[in-house]
This record gives structure tokens, C-alpha cells and sequence, in this order.
């Protein structure tokens, strides 16, 4: 098991723990540590490699602790707080609860040693993901970020962002977009979905599996508006606009690159996902995605929802390899009814993954000009529609400029520069 599962398992569990899993364990009564455990139980790794424990944990609490096995690594807290003075200074401003809770999340990966006597990893600070991802994703992110507010290159604002994204895996940016950009923006969104645009291109599955042609019938189901940035400057201004492009700039610490965007009407109903499946890229966890209300979003309008932490989940690997769809049926990996027998698997892990790990779906009752960034991995979808309102608004999915969409790939690879904002391209056209 790669590092981030780790970090994903170990933040799960010792919140878990804090409360009570169901097994009558709780902090106060014992440790655990899903490394240390992984670490020194070779054939654990070896359980859940085979799928029979979904992870340390699960090992540990059904036959573990009755099997005598060590959940964590000796902590000397006295001296940890002794040798490491700068884990008492974190302590003492909030950044931790204690000094064990310290070395958890902060401390292993400066390379703090929990005793005396333990083995000291070659790397603490790697970013182990199997799929990689963006700096917020490296073990050490929070310590870069305090650096960064502690010497003047972030304000108080931008560091509590970065920290809400890394805990959360999205920020909102309320009123973000200014009313100029909003007004166009919906105008021409409107204008596309009148038949306005004649070589837009809309996606309706419940009319066609194929890309197609604005007709009248699309507006009362759920549709996108595919890459309508290609086709509408008000679009392009709407997803580079100023407070949208700052946050992009802060993750990506280079220029952005807007690859694909999808225009809504209504919700699109769609159950909870991860983009990481269908949205490709060279480097495959290296994006962001943003959400725009152009209106306001009333409840039952099929409103965005998503799942907070859902994005430290487990990677879900096609085909044994590939994050993504598109990855195993490139490489010519087996297709038709086993593929989207795995896509549906991962539908279902999503939930499962939730519902096991007390993440709550949150939804998003968004006033027009709101903006939702949101991570790579997190898992998000739109609530069922229910009653007949609209639901305008636009999608856009960003990587840092030197990232290559892989639609370049398939012969997509005009890229164009907006202004000094960044560029875009197109998946479709």
C-alpha cells in the first residue's frame, strides 16, 4: 500500500478512534498507526494485496489486537517535545492537539522520530501517491504552506484557503465572479441553448449516445453544452476571472491551461464520481475543476454534491494499472462489459468509502457568482432533479500549462493563449 492510502487510512481511523469505531476502542484506550502497522506486518500487506482487509485496520481489529500484535511504534512524548522544539512551538499555536497527534500529521514527515531507538525513513516527505498529484498533496503541504504565511508570500486569507483545500478537497469562493462576467456569461449560455451557436455540440444521453446538434428537446432534460468556452469569449472571461485565476495560481504555481468545459441548463443528475475516471491528463491527479453558479440553485434543481475528504480515497485502478477509462482502453485492455462492470464498481466503492469512513455528502445551494473549486479525486455529482428549475451554470477543468490534456493526443491540439490569464484548448473540436 502506497503512502497517500496510508495518510487516508490513518487520518480515517484515528478520527474514528477519537469517537468510537463500533469495537469499543477509543484513543484513551490505545494507539494506532496504519504505517507502523503495514511496516512491521508483511503478511497484512499481503491480506489486503489479495482482498481480504481493506486495509491495516481492518486486520488489527478483527484479528490483531487478539493476536497480540503492536497497532503503533513506541512514542516517547517527553522526549519528542525535547528534541524536537519546534513540534512544542506548533503545539502551542493550534497547529496540533498533542505531541502524538503532532507526529502523525506533521512530525513523520519532517523526519521526527516517534522514540529514540526507531528507524528513521529515507524520504518522509515524499509524495508517494501512485498517481502522483500537486504540491497540496505532498505529506509536508502544511508545513509549506506555514512557511509560506511565515515569510510573507501568503496572506492569512490564501493560507487558510490551501488548508481548507487540503483538508477538504474543494474551496467555494463566494460572489467570486463580478456582475460584467456573470451577465455575459449567462447570456451567451442562453444563447447556446436557443440554438444560437450552430456548431456547439451538447451531450444529452437520454436522447442520444452521441454528440449532437442543439435541438429544442435538450432544454427540459439534464445536458452539457460541450467546450462552450470554445465558442463564447464571455465563457473564457467567466473561467479566468480574477479570484477563480488566483486560486489556480496558488496550486499550480504556474500559469493555467482550461481544457474542457460543459455548460448547464439544468442539473446533470449525475451520481457521485470522480473526475480522475474520465478527464485525462499526462500526469494524471495534476488538475482542478471549477463549478460557476449563474444563477441561483434552488433546492431539487438537480444541485452540485460532494463528499469533503473524499479525495484522500484509495486510488481505484482499471484494469489492474489505469486510473482512468480512457488509460485501459487506449492500451487496448479488454473493453465492452468488464470495463463498465468496473466503472460501476467504482460508483459503488465511492459510496462504500463514504458510508465506512463518515464522510457526509454535502450539497451546494450556491447564489449566482459562487464559485466551487474542487480537487482532482473528489468524489462530487448532481442530486436528482425534482422539480422543473434551472440550474445554469458552467464546469471547467484546469491543469498547470505545462500538463498535456490528452486529447492532444487524439489530434486536439490547438492551444491558445487568453489574454495574460493562461490557455485553453478543447476536447471536442
Amino acid at each position: 500500500m502506497g503512502q497517500g492510502v496510508a495518510d487516508e487510512v490513518v487520518f480515517a481511523v484515528v478520527e474514528s478512534v477519537t469517537q468510537d469505531n463500533g469495537a469499543g476502542l477509543k484513543q484513551s484506550d490505545e494507539r494506532y498507526d496504519e504505517d507502523y502497522y503495514l511496516m512491521v506486518n508483511p503478511d497484512v500487506v499481503n491480506g489486503i494485496a489479495a482482498g481480504y482487509f481493506e486495509n491495516g485496520y481492518h486486520h488489527y481489529r478483527l484479528h490483531g489486537r487478539d493476536e497480540g500484535r503492536i497497532g503503533a511504534p513506541v512514542f516517547d512524548a517527553a522526549w519528542y517535545c525535547r528534541i524536537y522544539p519546534m513540534a512544542t512551538t506548533d503545539i502551542e499555536s493550534g497547529r496540533a492537539r498533542d505531541a502524538w497527534d503532532h507526529w502523525q500529521r506533521i512530525g513523520r514527515y519532517r523526519g521526527y522520530l516517534p522514540n529514540p531507538g526507531a528507524p528513521r525513513p529515507e524520504n518522509p516527505s515524499r509524495l508517494a501517491a501512485r498517481f502522483g498529484g500537486l504540491w497540496t498533496d505532498a505529506p509536508d503541504a502544511d508545513d509549506t504552506i506555514a512557511g509560506r504565511h511565515a515569510i510573507g508570500v501568503l496572506s492569512d486569507a490564501d493560507a487558510e484557503l490551501l488548508r481548507n483545500w487540503i483538508s477538504n478537497g474543494y474551496v467555494i469562493l463566494p460572489g467570486a465572479i463580478p456582475a460584467h462576467l456573470l451577465d455575459a456569461a449567462c447570456t451567451d449560455l442562453d444563447r447556446a441553448y436557443q440554438g444560437g451557436m450552430p456548431s456547439l455540440l451538447f451531450q444529452c444521453l437520454s436522447l442520444s449516445p452521441n454528440d449532437m446538434p442543439w435541438r429544442p428537446e435538450i432544454n427540459a432534460r439534464p445536458a452539457k453544452a460541450l467546450d462552450l468556452h470554445w465558442h463564447s469569449q464571455a465563457t473564457r472571461d467567466l473561467m479566468f476571472a480574477p479570484a477563480i485565476l488566483r486560486f489556480l495560481h496558488l496550486i499550480f504555481e504556474r500559469p493555467p491551461l482550461a481544457s474542457q468545459s460543459l455548460g448547464f441548463l439544468r442539473g446533470s443528475g449525475r451520481p457521485a464520481h470522480q473526475d480522475t475516471a474520465y478527464v485525462v491528463y499526462s500526469q494524471a491527479r495534476r488538475f482542478a475543476a471549477s463549478w460557476i453558479a449563474l444563477e441561483d440553485v434552488t433546492e431539487g434543481a438537480g444541485e452540485l454534491a460532494y463528499f469533503p475528504g473524499s479525495q484522500r480515497a484509495p486510488d481505484f485502478v482499471y484494469a489492474d494499472r489505469y486510473k482512468s477509462l480512457h488509460e485501459a482502453m487506449r492500451m487496448n485492455i479488454a473493453g465492452g462489459n468488464s470495463l463498465r462492470e468496473a466503472e460501476e464498481e467504482h460508483g459503488r466503492t465511492i459510496i462504500r468509502h463514504a458510508e465506512e469512513h463518515g464522510l457526509r455528502e454535502e450539497r451546494l445551494l450556491a447564489k449566482a457568482g459562487d464559485v466551487l473549486i474542487w480537487h482532482a479525486d473528489l468524489a462530487h455529482g448532481g442530486r436528482p432533479i425534482s422539480n422543473n428549475a434551472t440550474r445554469r451554470s458552467v464546469v471547467t477543468h484546469y491543469c498547470p500549462a505545462d500538463v498535456a490534456p490528452l486529447s492532444f493526443e487524439a489530434g486536439r491540439c490547438d492551444l491558445r493563449r487568453h489574454g495574460t490569464s493562461g490557455y485553453y484548448s478543447t476536447v471536442v473540436y
